[in-house]
């Protein structure tokens, strides 16, 4: 591995961390929560490839899980992101090799995004919520309604089949973040099964959905900046 490569790997790493531990919904039928730690897997891995992905993903995430009192799930953290990282990474490298997937899947992906975004949240993630930081600095209930949730997924919906009708590759990269989050829901749900049950393990699959669609929105707005600033360097 190249000196660039090392530090641009403990770069993303603590930026992994940093964005998982930045907010946390507590579960308790699972004694996990929510956070947006996505968003820098999915960064990490499109802009740096499977191996640093991979690495960034999982030990980011495992390193948060310690850090804030999560330990029962930092060995599984590190295997699940880190498959995650590696899968969003090697996925879209290999999608972009087949550039004629691009145009079928721009018009699917949108309609797949708002499905998603409308159905999680109107279902799962209306009502009032209690959100805190980690150090506990802060905490505050939030109300949330259905049209927040409509009204999101439509403009991400749009924002997804612009980007996917201007710059192409977009959707390629959509697939494979779906692709790495069906990895991460299975994976804690498996994990989790294991620890509680089935019927908490269950509760936890719409917030971690729901890390997934956050993940993406995040990932691609932050991917197109900063790729071409990589390319200009």
């Amino acid at each position: 591995m190249k000196s660039r490569e090392v530090a641009l790997t403990s770069v993303f790493t603590a930026l992994v961390t940093v964005t998982t531990i930045m907010f946390q919904v507590y579960i308790p039928e699972t004694k996990g929560y929510f956070n947006l730690g996505e968003v820098a897997v999915y960064l990490t891995a499109l802009l740096l490839g499977p191996r640093v992905g991979a690495f960034a993903g999982g030990v980011g995430s495992a390193l948060a899980d310690l850090i804030t009192g999560y330990s029962i799930y930092a060995p599984a953290t590190l295997v699940i992101k880190g498959l995650e990282g590696y899968i969003v990474g090697k996925l879209s490298r290999s999608l972009r090799k087949r550039p004629y997937l691009a145009k079928p899947l721009s018009l699917a992906v949108p309609v797949l995004i708002f499905i998603m975004i409308t159905a999680i949240g109107t279902i799962f993630y209306t009502g009032t919520f209690e959100l805190s930081s980690y150090p506990p600095i802060y905490s505050s209930a939030f109300q949330v309604e259905a049209w927040m949730w409509v009204t999101l997924a439509a403009v991400a919906a749009f924002v997804v089949g612009y980007e996917s009708h201007r710059a192409g590759k977009t959707s390629l990269y959509v697939i494979s973040m779906i692709a790495g989050g069906a990895v991460m829901v299975t994976g804690y749900f498996l994990y989790e099964s294991a620890l509680y049950g089935p019927a908490p393990a269950a509760v936890e699959v719409p917030f971690n959905i729901g890390q997934v669609v956050v993940g993406i929105i995040g990932g691609l707005a932050l991917y197109e900046p900063l790729s071409k600033i990589a390319k200009e360097k």
